[in-house]
C-alpha cells in the first residue's frame, strides 16, 4: 500500500469469547478499503511492515483498544498514530464518537446495527463487511480536517505528545486469580467470611466461562455472586428462593454454586492484603488545596471550551495539592503530566500555589 496515511479499526469478540481476540482488521488508504479476517488467515506478518512503517501515519478513532488488542494478539509494532477521539476532544467537541464525527464533517449517518455482533461467526454476511469498512473510510479525511483546525488552535503539542503515550501503550491483562475477587463492585463491603465465599464463587464462575469459552459476566452477573455470597444459602431451595425470577445459570449450575459457597466457608486460605496507595490520603490543608486547583482548572476548561479532564485529570491535580512544586521543573515529578499541560499551565498553577502558601505563612504568623 503505497499512502503517506491509512485508517486502521479492529473488531472483537469480546462480548462472546472467555478470552477477547482481534475478530476483523480494516485498513484504508488512497481511497481503497481493505477487510482482513485473521480467523481464516493463516498468520498476519505481511502486516507487520506496515504498521512499524514510520513515514505511514497511522489513524485511529479510540487507539487505545485497537493499539492494545492488536499487539496483544500479534505482537505488532504500531507508529506513528494520530486518534481522531483525542483530536476531537483537545478542539472542544462535544459529541465525538465516531458516528458523530462523521455526520459532523461529512453527512453522512452510520448505522451502528453490528456494533455488538458476534464478530468471531463465519461466515460474515456482505451488510457486515460494509459496516466494518465504513469505520476506515472516513478516518484519513478526517484527520485532515481535525489536524487543521488543531493547529489553528495551537495544540499540536498536545495531540503529538498524546499520540506517542498511545504507541507504547500495551496489554496489561494476566490470566485469572481467585483473588481478582476484590475488585468486583460491592466486595469491599462484605465480611471475612463473605468475601471468602465470593471468592470461591467468582472462581467457580471463570471455569465454567473458560470451558464453555464465554465471557464470565454472561455466565451470571457479579451481582448475583455478591447476593449469593451475602446470603450464603446451603442447598437447593433456598438458593432458589434468593432468585424469585427463572434464572438458567442457577438452575442449570446450582450444585456448582452450592459446592462454591461451602468452599469459601470452610476456607482457611487468607483474604488478599488491601493495597495501600503510597502517599495515603491527602491532609486537610491539602484537600484545600485541591478544592482550590479544581476550582481554576474547571474555570480554564469553561474559558477553553474544553472538558475539564482535557485540561488536567483530578488525579494529577491531586498529586499537584500533595506535591506542591515550587518550580516548573518540579511538576516533571508529578504522576501522569505531560509536557504540554506543564508548558501550558505550570505558570498559573505556581501562581495558585505560591499563593496559598502565602496566605498559610501568614495565617502561621499571626498564630505565633
Amino acid at each position: 500500500m503505497q499512502c503517506d496515511c491509512i485508517g486502521v479499526d479492529t473488531e472483537g469478540d469480546s462480548l462472546f469469547s472467555y478470552k477477547e481476540r482481534v475478530s476483523l482488521i480494516q485498513i484504508s488508504g488512497n481511497d481503497k478499503h481493505y477487510v482482513f479476517d485473521p480467523l481464516l488467515l493463516d498468520n498476519l506478518e505481511a502486516l507487520a511492515p506496515l504498521f512499524a512503517n514510520p513515514c505511514i501515519l497511522k489513524i485511529f478513532h479510540g487507539s487505545d483498544y485497537d493499539v492494545v488488542s492488536l499487539k496483544r494478539d500479534y505482537d505488532f509494532q504500531i507508529a506513528p498514530i494520530f486518534d481522531t477521539a483525542l483530536a476531537a476532544r483537545a478542539i472542544g467537541l462535544k459529541r465525538f464518537s465516531l458516528q458523530s464525527l462523521i455526520e459532523t464533517y461529512f453527512q453522512v449517518t452510520l448505522v451502528k446495527k453490528y456494533q455488538k455482533a458476534n464478530w468471531k461467526l463465519r461466515p460474515l454476511s456482505k451488510e457486515q463487511l460494509d459496516y466494518a469498512s465504513l469505520d476506515t473510510v472516513y478516518l484519513v479525511r478526517l484527520y485532515e480536517i481535525l489536524k487543521a483546525e488543531i493547529e489553528k488552535k495551537g495544540r499540536w503539542d498536545q495531540i503529538e505528545e498524546e499520540c506517542k503515550i498511545m504507541e507504547k501503550i500495551t496489554w496489561g491483562g494476566k490470566d485469572f486469580e481467585p483473588n481478582d475477587y476484590i475488585r468486583t463492585k460491592g466486595a469491599r463491603t462484605l465480611s471475612e467470611v463473605e468475601q471468602k465465599v465470593l471468592r470461591a464463587l467468582i472462581a467457580a464462575r471463570d471455569l465454567l466461562a473458560s470451558a464453555r469459552d464465554y465471557p464470565p459476566f454472561k455466565i451470571i452477573s457479579s451481582r448475583h455472586l455478591i447476593l449469593m455470597a451475602e446470603k450464603t444459602p446451603r442447598d437447593h431451595d433456598s438458593l432458589m428462593a434468593l432468585f424469585p425470577k427463572k434464572n438458567m445459570a442457577i438452575t442449570r449450575h446450582y450444585e456448582r454454586w452450592l459446592n462454591a459457597i461451602q468452599e469459601g466457608l470452610e476456607s482457611k486460605t487468607p483474604l488478599p492484603e488491601r493495597v495501600k496507595g503510597n502517599n495515603g490520603p491527602l491532609t486537610n490543608s491539602q484537600e484545600k488545596l485541591l478544592k482550590t486547583l479544581k476550582i481554576w482548572r474547571n474555570q480554564q476548561a469553561e474559558d477553553e471550551a474544553l472538558e475539564p479532564a482535557m485540561v488536567l485529570t483530578g488525579n494529577v491535580l491531586k498529586e499537584v495539592a500533595r506535591q506542591k512544586p515550587k518550580d516548573i521543573e518540579d511538576f516533571s515529578e508529578i504522576p501522569l503530566i505531560r509536557k504540554w499541560q506543564i508548558k501550558r499551565y505550570g505558570t498559573p498553577l505556581l501562581k495558585i500555589l505560591h499563593k496559598k502558601t502565602q496566605k498559610e505563612d501568614d495565617s502561621s504568623s499571626k498564630t505565633l
